[in-house]
């Protein structure tokens, strides 16, 4: 039965120029290796340590997640694969290709050149969904700088936020905990800064509280920024 697109299919790579004077065994070994992914010898999984070094060169991968090391290693061996398939297609072309129709054998490898171009298109197109997978693309690279400088605007504006939050003072309705003046002293130690406010808060939703209170500035920044103890939920 025919492999679906996408698919690697052994007896097709085992009728290949370079894979014809090896073994039963020696190709199975090599499609272990090579296809699905199973690493049987140290070579190997040299090879594949080289192409995750080649990455880390580039990219950060010390966030990525287990699940993101074992993409990443499947990627490595997608990218040896094609480099070996690569090869194989180098092999056959340098062999040199007599006019086609007087030889047989031209066609044949002209059959072995179309499945193994085949075979670099599906790598290539698995290699291309892996690397999107992980976001480490040439333009998810390009994108993360792009927000890394909005991250870094957000993360600007949040702290002067928080500068400005923390020196401004809060003054309540000891009465009714109406929120009365929010205020920014230039000199808040100075013990004439004085506020006189007064509240027009209506509680009952007719008649207003109308307590007035003076406060200093000192007294505020002795008392945390606030003047009264129990603020009320809504500022906590």
């Amino acid at each position: 039965m025919p492999s679906r697109q996408g698919q690697l299919d052994k007896n097709k790579l085992r009728n290949l120029t370079p894979f014809r004077n090896k073994t039963d065994e020696e190709f199975d070994e090599w499609f272990s290796r090579k296809v699905t992914g199973v690493a049987a010898d140290e070579v190997f999984e040299k090879r594949i340590q080289d192409k995750i070094d080649e990455f880390g060169k580039d990219y950060d991968l010390s966030d990525l997640k287990a699940n993101d090391m074992m993409m990443l290693r499947a990627l490595a061996q997608k990218l040896i694969f094609l480099d070996d398939l690569e090869q194989a297609s180098y092999l056959i072309r340098i062999g040199g290709l007599v006019e086609i129709g007087k030889d047989t054998a031209s066609l044949n490898k002209l059959t072995e050149l179309k499945t193994i171009n085949d075979l670099i298109s599906i790598t290539t197109k698995d290699i291309l969904s892996l690397q999107e997978n992980l976001n480490i693309s040439r333009k998810s690279r390009k994108n993360d700088k792009e927000t890394s400088v909005i991250n870094e605007l957000e993360r600007l504006k949040k702290a002067a936020s928080e500068f400005i939050e923390q020196r401004l003072f809060y003054v309540f309705c000891p009465k009714c905990n109406e929120l009365l003046a929010t205020v920014w002293f230039l000199y808040p130690d100075e013990p004439r800064n004085k506020l006189r406010l007064r509240c027009i808060r209506k509680p009952d939703g007719e008649n207003i509280c109308g307590t007035t209170l003076l406060v200093g500035s000192k007294e505020l920044l002795e008392k945390r920024g606030v003047n009264i103890e129990n603020v009320p939920d809504y500022f906590k």
